[in-house]
């Protein structure tokens, strides 16, 4: 059966009694769903002016009856799963194969290997995607892990060639991309540069971040909703709220990261150096909360919209964030979960998003009118030829701007995003996970560009004495959109790229 999500409605509620009468409504109409529905959960808050989030399969006649009837004060609507905002599927300008051509080429497939090397040495159990070319021009990738002699291995379909290879280390060197490499060549990974003096890369000198300054963003409260975070030594400060999973809520023990992506996106925004060469955050200084709302980065694994609605609730709500950052989205819109933004900007809390990887529309949760949508930039000259960065330059003039700044290739776009910032070969910090105390990696998506916003704007909010003497409402949310507007400087643009431009302290 399809599967629903239940939730009363916050946004525009400020007494106590319409506060009430509205979380009254989910149990007036769970009951009147009653022996048509299965519940999965039921985030059912002892606060009672607390968000009610209930989770449920049902028959959709039953809801479309209910639907025809129901309360404005109760949100009933289909469950909505998001992804992450990481990287492009495949290399910009690549289409998939249908599975049905593809399964019927593998019948016949030829063997082809690649060893994969950094300095020299083999790479042994690093992840390596193969994309063929079949008919027609179509694209189909594969993934494959090396041995311990750093060979990579795949069948190539029928009628198809290897156009590209990508390895992946796990970190400390580039992600190559490389075009067509015979059968038996050796792909060597490019060593990632140690950070500048006092953890810089060059994401920070376009956006004026001081790094020798540590109390940068000191006071503001900044959440993180993403695929967890750590362990990692230069993040060991983050407060884990918890687990946010299948609409239920795990404690904060459970909300170390599944992934690479959560660790990343923190570091941006709040890694604490701790020797010479590790890269900084745009915001060190601030308090820097984790909500984990991923189960892995499968296609399944995304959250729901009721997972975020519940990680929303627990860093506005229950922990005060000023800003949280969300590099994650796709999908329709979500009555529901635009309702609990709305609800955070009453509370002084403002969301920033990564408008999305896939060169189009601003994709939700960031195209909502509350969120700060934020698509990605990178720097000529910065990533080495043949890595996987270096080829998100775009093609079209229009794309270029001044300073050797570009819109990224991938970069989703439109007349309502905030800003633009660095989301190109940006390198942070990855989980530790048997690989050294202290892993790096560089990703590219306007996932990395979103919490480089927010991370500044954390800065920018710290040191304006108006924004912080304000009460934990609107208003407040309000004046942090104005100063991020305010501090932003065009780069040469359209508005439709860059929004009001680069954010700079």
């Amino acid at each position: 059966m399809p599967r629903y999500i239940l939730v009363n409605r916050r946004a525009h509620k400020f007494s106590t009694e319409a506060k009430h009468a509205s979380r009254a409504q989910v149990a007036t109409t769970l009951a009147r769903l009653e022996g048509s529905v299965k519940v999965l959960a039921d985030k059912d808050p002892k606060d009672d002016l607390a968000r009610r989030v209930v989770v449920f399969d049902a028959d959709p006649a039953a809801v479309a009856k209910i639907q025809a009837s129901l309360s404005p004060d109760a949100i009933l609507e289909p469950l909505i799963l998001r992804s992450l905002h990481r990287r492009p599927v495949l290399p910009m300008g690549f289409n998939n194969v249908s599975p049905a051509l593809d399964a019927a080429a593998n019948a016949s497939a030829s063997q082809y290997h690649v060893t994969i090397t950094a300095g020299g040495q083999a790479l042994s159990g690093i992840e390596v995607i193969f994309y063929f070319r079949g008919p027609g021009s179509s694209v189909t990738d594969r993934t494959v892990h090396t041995n311990d002699q750093g060979i990579a291995s795949v069948r190539v379909p029928h009628g198809a060639t290897v156009a590209m290879v990508e390895p992946i280390p796990e970190s400390g060197f580039w992600i190559m991309l490389v075009d067509a490499p015979p059968s038996g060549s050796t792909i060597d990974c490019l060593p990632i540069a140690k950070a500048g003096a006092g953890g810089a890369g060059w994401w920070h000198k376009a956006m004026s971040v001081d790094v020798n300054n540590p109390n940068r963003g000191n006071g503001i409260k900044v959440g993180v909703i993403d695929t967890g975070c750590g362990p990692h030594p230069n993040l060991a400060h983050v407060n884990l709220v918890g687990a946010f999973v299948d609409g239920n809520v795990l404690p904060g023990s459970q909300a170390t990261d599944v992934a690479q992506h959560g660790t990343h996106t923190s570091g941006i925004i709040g890694a604490r150096p701790t020797k010479s060469g590790d890269y900084a955050g745009m915001a060190a200084g601030c308090e820097l909360f984790h909500a984990r709302v991923f189960k892995g980065e499968g296609p399944q694994d995304g959250p729901s919209t009721a997972d975020l609605i519940n990680a929303i609730d627990s860093l506005s709500r229950d922990h005060g964030c000023d800003l949280i950052n969300m590099s994650l989205g796709g999908g329709p819109p979500s009555e529901a979960e635009e309702d609990c933004i709305r609800d955070a900007v009453e509370r002084g809390t403002l969301c920033v998003c990564s408008a999305g990887n896939d060169d189009a529309a601003i994709e939700f949760p960031a195209a909502y009118p509350e969120c700060a949508a934020v698509s990605a930039i990178g720097q000529l000259g910065w990533a080495p030829a043949g890595t996987f960065s270096a080829s998100n330059r775009p093609q079209e003039s229009s794309k270029m701007g001044e300073n050797n700044l570009f819109l990224a290739a991938f970069s989703c776009f439109g007349p309502t995003l905030a800003c633009a910032a660095p989301g190109v070969g940006i390198v942070s910090t990855v989980p530790s996970n048997g690989h050294g105390p202290d892993v790096y990696m560089e990703m590219d998506g306007t996932s990395m560009a979103s919490p480089a916003a927010c991370g500044v704007l954390a800065d920018i909010l710290s040191q304006d004495a108006h924004y912080n003497a304000l009460p934990r409402d609107a208003t407040r949310t309000t004046a942090a959109r104005s100063l991020l507007a305010q501090h932003c400087l065009p780069f040469g643009l359209p508005v439709k790229f860059e929004g009001r431009g680069l954010p700079e302290l």
